[in-house]
């Protein structure tokens, strides 16, 4: 079965678990309301588009936040997660506009129209994403849809001391399998299980490095205005070790070596 198709029927079956267990808000969101603060400086509203946005969490913490400021879109693989986010996110409405939809990610970015959006956003969900050349076929999709001066903002898992702790078989085994791949397979593909009450789920991540995602966001044409880690605490630090996630954000702009880029 194919990696995709195994995260969304993960989703579809674990879907009011899995939102019963994301009603906290992430310090990350912070930073995030700190990026649309600086967008809305210079605009009346803006347009956002999310990512993997599950039962819409992101979507609400930002209606409260800036009442009546944002157009806002949500995009998830799970039919049912997006079912929970119209629900949890109807009393919303009437202080921003939201839509909610059902589309693979690559998908729905070939679709959309060019310079549509200020700001795209992406919690832990890229990380689902099973080869390289589709990230990358993602983001130059992001930077077309994006305005210029917009900005994308990517939070995922680290290779933390937390995270080998946790899943160190899972880890080990996938660095043996790369080995043994004679580099064929990337030693941070991990499949990460999720226990349920009949059955252990075991959902795709691939575990970037920030040098990794840099590259990557590069070769999309961003020009990078901060790469950091988050730490347990909310914090961010440059220690890889003492993380929970990786934060970076870039932004559309013209600049000289994008254009040589394209030449």
């Amino acid at each position: 079965m194919k990696v995709k198709q195994t995260i969304k029927e993960f989703y579809n079956n674990q879907a009011e678990k899995f939102s019963q267990t994301r009603t906290k808000i992430w310090p990350e969101f912070n930073y995030i309301a700190q990026e649309v603060e600086r967008l809305l400086a210079f605009k009346d509203k803006i347009k956002i588009l999310e990512l993997g946005c599950g039962d819409g969490r992101l979507y609400r913490f930002l209606a409260e936040k800036f009442p009546g400021k944002i157009d806002y879109v949500g995009v998830d693989i799970s039919e049912w997660l997006i079912h929970i986010a119209k629900k949890l996110s109807e009393n919303y409405q009437t202080s921003s506009k939201f839509s909610f939809m059902v589309s693979d990610m690559l998908e729905y970015l070939e679709n959309v129209e060019p310079e549509t959006f200020d700001f795209v956003v992406a919690v832990a969900s890229f990380q689902h994403i099973p080869t390289r050349w589709e990230r990358l076929l993602i983001l130059k999709h992001i930077y077309r849809i994006l305005k210029y001066g917009g900005e994308t903002m990517m939070f995922n898992w680290s290779f933390s001391k937390w995270f080998f702790k946790k899943y160190k078989w899972q880890v080990l085994k996938s660095f043996v399998l790369g080995i043994l791949s004679l580099g064929t397979k990337p030693i941070n593909d991990i499949m990460v299980p999720w226990k349920a009450k009949d059955k252990t789920f075991y959902r795709y991540y691939h575990i970037f490095f920030l040098f990794e995602l840099k590259k990557l966001f590069k070769q999309a044409w961003f020009v990078i205005k901060e790469a950091c880690y988050i730490n347990k605490r909310g914090e961010k630090t440059i220690s890889r070790i003492d993380s929970r996630n990786s934060c970076i954000i870039w932004i559309k702009k013209i600049v000289k070596e994008n254009l040589e880029l394209r030449l």
